[in-house]
């Protein structure tokens, strides 16, 4: 008996030491931070832009313990490293700026849709050459650059590999993902099969997510991330434009934070003498008459430098181009010329456009003609219309605002103020797919993708894009198809940022993105197009306009 007692003695002791104790430990260390959740969640104040996920979820998806996005400064880091003289790099203590180039394409040769010639090379002949001279671009600047090919084909032969590989800078790496489409189930907006017997099947529109899963495995290896469709020509001067305009934001953000009165203002703003100002026309929280008003830290934190997309005017064969013939030719009789002629004096007073930032290609390529002028550059993605313009404080200046969300829209002075393009029913535009401005594609630094991915994208900006904000299937086209993911309109959309357009030509410039493709000036109506020189021109009517309007 006295046997037995003490070997049961010993097993409760064993027992106690092995699992009890260890248990109590965790408990005392997990109890504190349980308090500080609980704490947090009754403290939780809603934003005025849209409502807070829970703690819970923030916390999931958090990528680090000590945030970049909360670091004073970064920016201007970031920024100093790509500026900084070329010859620096090998002599200063800092890294070098390291950037990674993500280019997803669908097919290695065209398939003789829009516009394109069934069978051309359209890995050697588009993407590579519009490709190196990125990354040409960038390396000329000191930066180490790598490149990620994503890629919708099967397999990319060894020899095909080494074609891109030999024609890209010494030094630059790159790894190819092929047979990148993800799989899917089609489902009901219940969230059932669609058929009873759903077989898995290919989701193409799925490609363009997919590099958000690079960005994730990459994201502490590099400063900056641009991702774009593969026909896209990105210079270094869009990533050093993007970071400046991107630094002047942050100044004036912080600027708001410290600010006795929690805004900024602009200096030296006109008087404005108006007696009544504009009211909401749908769920925006302001008017759309807002020009020069102060700005609090929270509207600031949604201004994020926007591009666009532009084509080169090709008359290269010969033939009439649809855009210049005719009695009328659609590019002198632009939409909305009436009601909001181009001020051109623009250009003898600020400078004109500089077409060779985004199309200043080599000669001898096929689909992109060298040696642009200024009003060669074509707009198609949106109109005057859907713009609006505001004068900025600090180093932001004037600038155009593109079409946002009507709950997230911060305020500008939208081109139809006062006139309504004659329609006494037309409204401001929103989210009209032909006005949006697809730009295929973003770029932004380490920490701004931490901001979006934890604070200002619902369900984040990176995977595992789970949960009720993806309908626990982000896959489904409800969630958004190829744009949301490449075009960046899940930033421009969900996440609530107001993308602006500088009216200085020399930032206005570097804003401009050549679609090397060049096809839609053969494949889409003649009345979609406006010369950039000619939109340009507007938008300084619509500030001309503005200004008027102080005067009440």
């Amino acid at each position: 008996t006295t046997t037995t007692t003490t070997t049961t003695a010993t097993t409760m002791m064993t027992f106690s030491a092995r699992v009890i104790l260890p248990a109590l430990l965790l408990a005392t260390l997990i109890f504190p931070f349980i308090v500080i959740h609980l704490k947090q969640q009754r403290e939780r104040i809603e934003t005025p832009f849209k409502q807070q996920e829970p703690l819970r979820e923030t916390t999931e998806r958090r990528l680090s313990e000590s945030s970049a996005a909360d670091h004073e400064h970064d920016l201007e880091h970031v920024l100093s490293l790509a500026t900084r003289p070329p010859e620096d790099t090998f002599t200063d203590n800092d890294a070098p700026f390291r950037v990674l180039v993500i280019v997803t394409t669908l097919a290695e040769y065209d398939k003789g849709t829009r516009g394109t010639t069934q069978g051309a090379d359209r890995l050697k002949d588009l993407v590579l050459p519009i490709l190196v001279d990125g990354v040409h671009s960038m390396v000329n600047r000191g930066w180490d650059v790598d490149v990620y090919l994503i890629c919708g084909f099967e397999s990319l032969q060894d020899s095909r590999r080494q074609m891109i590989q030999d024609a890209l800078p010494l030094g630059v790496g790159l790894e190819v993902w092929t047979d990148a489409i993800p799989f899917y189930y089609v489902k009901k907006h219940n969230q059932e099969l669609k058929q009873s017997d759903q077989s898995i099947e290919l989701a193409p529109h799925g490609l363009s997510r997919q590099h958000r899963f690079v960005v994730r495995d990459k994201l502490m290896e590099y400063d900056f991330f641009s991702a774009f469709e593969d026909d896209m020509r990105i210079m270094a001067d869009h990533v050093v434009n993007f970071l400046e305009m991107s630094v002047e934001i942050d100044r004036m953000r912080r600027a708001a934070e410290h600010s006795t009165d929690g805004k900024v203002h602009v200096e030296d703003a006109a008087e404005d003498k108006r007696v009544s100002r504009g009211k909401s026309m749908d769920k925006a929280r302001v008017g759309n008459d807002m020009l020069e008003d102060p700005m609090t830290a929270e509207e600031l934190r949604r201004l994020w430098p926007g591009f666009v997309r532009t084509e080169v005017l090709d008359t290269r064969r010969g033939e009439p181009h649809q855009l210049l013939g005719g009695a009328t030719p659609s590019l002198d009789h632009y939409k909305w010329k009436k009601d909001v002629p181009a001020s051109m004096e623009y250009e003898q007073k600020f400078g004109a456009i500089d077409p060779n930032i985004c199309c200043g290609v080599p000669p001898g390529r096929a689909r992109t003609p060298d040696n642009p002028q200024k009003d060669d550059l074509l707009l198609w993605e949106t109109d005057i219309s859907a713009m609006g313009v505001r004068h900025y404080p600090g180093g932001i200046g004037w600038a155009a605002v593109m079409t946002v969300e009507d709950k997230a829209d911060v305020g500008s002075y939208w081109s139809g103020e006062g006139h309504n393009f004659n329609d006494p029913s037309m409204k401001r535009p929103r989210r009209v797919n032909a006005l949006i401005g697809q730009q295929a594609g973003w770029m932004a630094t380490r920490s701004q993708i931490l901001y979006f991915h934890e604070h200002a994208c619902p369900g984040g900006f990176l995977p595992p894009f789970d949960g009720k904000d993806w309908f626990n299937d982000s896959l489904q086209t409800r969630n958004g198809a190829v744009e949301f993911w490449s075009g960046g309109y899940q930033l421009f959309g969900r996440c609530y940022y107001n993308r602006i357009l500088s009216l200085d030509p020399k930032r206005f410039s570097r804003q401009l993105l050549y679609h090397s493709s060049n096809n839609k000036q053969k494949t889409l109506k003649s009345d979609k197009f406006v010369r950039f020189s000619h939109f340009l021109g507007q938008l300084y009517t619509v500030k001309k306009r503005g200004l008027q309007s102080l005067i009440g």
